[in-house]
Order: structure tokens, then sequence, then C-alpha cells
């Protein structure tokens, strides 16, 4: 064998062993670069140490006061009065005693007699004949007063008049009965004004009463209240009918 064959036969062989080398081997590893080195921090503060401040004591609490529970005293109610039987005196109304200008009543009152319900007159045509029974003998200023009203039945609008009855004043209270006329028309005593202020339509209604009085120099025909003092009670009233 020559040289040439033998080198190639001993190359072919180390590559043999160079081959069975590589497999049994483990790969080497390749080497990592070092991580990089974080940069220093500076250090921390350092934490200050906490004041223990003293707490303030405690408050002692107050008392707890607990009130007794209320009691329902009962009030005891006011004693129901005792009804007493006080007698009381009556006293006796005082007597009036007259002035200057009064004088006591000295008669009853007159009695009617006509004109009565049912009697009737015409007005303007009939005068109005007035009889009634005397109280007694009159003195010299002592009079009888005559009072008429006369109605309009329809709208009862009225007028009203006393007279005092001139031949009557001093009656000797003899003569039964006492007799007074008032006319139909003026001069007065009449009755005329009287049915004008009641108002035209009639029929109307007449009512008239008696009273005795003391004359104090009133007018006859207007006397005024202030001027005469009745010494009887006013008559009860008599009605009667006035026709157109």
């Amino acid at each position: 064998m020559n040289l040439r064959h033998t080198l190639f036969l001993v190359t072919i062989g180390l590559v043999g062993i160079l081959a069975l080398a590589g497999c049994d081997s483990s790969p080497t590893p390749t080497p990592t670069a070092p991580a990089p080195t974080a940069a220093p921090t500076s250090p921390p503060s350092p934490t200050a140490v906490p004041t223990n401040t003293p707490l303030p004591p405690t408050p002692t609490p107050a008392p707890t006061i607990t009130l007794p529970p209320p009691t329902n005293t009962p009030i005891p109610s006011s004693p129901t009065p005792t009804a007493t039987n006080t007698f009381i005196p009556a006293t006796a109304a005082p007597t009036a005693t007259p002035t200057e200008t009064e004088v006591p009543l000295k008669f009853a009152a007159p009695k009617l007699v006509s004109p009565a319900t049912g009697d009737s007159v015409t007005a303007g045509r009939d005068d109005i004949i007035f009889r009634w029974a005397p109280v007694g003998p009159l003195g010299g200023n002592e009079c009888y007063l005559l009072t008429l009203r006369i109605t309009n039945a329809t709208t009862g609008q009225y007028g009203e008049q006393s007279f005092i009855a001139q031949p009557t004043c001093n009656d000797s209270g003899t003569t039964d009965p006492v007799t007074f006329v008032v006319a139909r028309r003026a001069p007065a005593p009449d009755y005329a004004g009287l049915v004008a202020i009641a108002g035209d339509g009639g029929p109307y209604r007449a009512t008239w009463t008696i009273t005795a009085v003391q004359n104090n120099g009133a007018d006859p025909d207007k006397p005024d209240p202030s001027q005469y003092i009745p010494i009887s009670p006013t008559s009860a009233p008599f009605e009667f009918e006035i026709r157109e």
C-alpha cells in the first residue's frame, strides 16, 4: 500500500472518531449577556418618630338622676254647694210723691156710649156726635179730652188728633150722657183734616177714647200734652166706620 492510500485511510478514521465524539458530548451553552445593573436609589428619609400626645382625662360622667315615677294624686272635687232657701223680704214700691204739676187720678175711666162698633157716618156729610157717661162733677179747669184716630182701611195710613171738649169743662156730672160734636168740616173741631191725612180711597176706621184732664191753658183744638194733666185713666177705645 502506498503512502497516499495510507493517509486517506487515516483521515477517514479520524473523521469517524470525531463524528462519534460529537454525538456523545452535550453542546456548550452560549453565554448570555449579564443583566444591566439598576442605578442605585437614594436611601429613604428616616420616618419621624410619632410623638405620644397625652390624651385628655376622660370626664367623669354626671350621675344619672332617676326620678320616681309620677303618682296620680286625685284632685279633691269641690263640694256641691247646698242650696239654701234665703228669704228676701219684699220691698214695697215707693209711693210716687206728686210734684207741683202732678195731680193724682181722682176719677175712674170714662165709659163710652156711641158711636160704637157697627155704627157708621159719611165723610163730608155727617158730623160725628160722641157720647159717654160722666165720671163725676168736674172742677172749673177740669174737662174731657177726646182723642180721635181715622185710619184708611186699605192702606193703613192714619191721622190722629186730640180735642179738649170745651162744653164739658166744669160738667156737673148729672147730665148723662155727656155729648161732644166734631164737625164734618172746618172750623174746628172737625175731622176733615184727619180724613185728608189718611188719604183718599176709604172706607175708614175711626177709633176714639175719652180721658178726664186738668186743663192748664192748652189750646182746645190742638192741646199740648205739657199743658194738661190726666185726672182719670183713659177709657177703653170704641171703633166705627166712616164711608166716603
